[in-house]
C-alpha cells in the first residue's frame, strides 16, 4: 500500500491495515508480560461503513503479540467513544509536537468519552495512529 492509496476510516480495508500495523508494532516494541486492550466506537458512521451507524473495533496486546477484531467488547482496559464525523479530521492528522495545541483545541470542541486507564496505553500506539493517518481518506 502506498500513501497515495487512501482508505475509508473504519472501513474493512482500514481495519485490515490497522490490524497488520498493530501486529508489526507489537512484535517490534512489545514487552513480555505487558498487556493492554482497547475498544474504539464511533457513532454516526456512514452507512457504507456501518449500516447501524456505529463503527467499532477492538484489540488486545499481550507482550509481543496482538489480535484485532471488528465490533465492540466490554472488557477493554480503555474504551473510547466519539462521533465519526468529528473524529475524522484527527484520524487524518499525523500527530507531532507541533500540532499538540491543535489537537487539544479539537478535543475541547468535540469531546470524546474515554473510559479506563489511559496510563496503560503502550507508547508505540502513537505510531499506529500516525501510520493510519497517512492512509485515511
Amino acid at each position: 500500500m502506498t500513501d497515495s492509496h487512501k482508505v475509508a476510516f473504519m472501513g474493512q480495508e482500514w481495519f485490515e491495515n490497522a490490524s497488520r500495523i498493530l501486529k508489526e508494532l507489537a512484535a517490534q516494541h512489545g514487552k513480555p508480560g505487558d498487556s493492554f486492550s482497547l475498544c474504539e466506537r464511533f457513532t454516526g458512521a456512514p452507512a457504507e461503513i456501518s449500516p447501524s451507524g456505529l463503527a467499532a473495533w477492538h484489540f488486545r496486546v499481550e507482550g509481543m503479540h496482538a489480535e484485532a477484531n471488528r465490533g465492540e467488547t466490554d472488557d477493554a482496559d480503555l474504551r473510547i467513544t466519539g462521533d465519526y464525523g468529528s473524529t475524522l479530521p484527527m484520524a487524518r492528522l499525523v500527530y507531532t509536537p507541533d500540532n499538540a495545541e491543535q489537537r487539544k483545541a479539537h478535543a475541547a470542541k468535540f469531546p470524546t468519552l474515554i473510559e479506563g486507564d489511559v496510563s496503560k496505553v503502550p507508547g508505540y500506539l502513537s505510531e499506529l495512529h500516525n501510520r493510519l493517518a497517512v492512509i485515511t481518506a
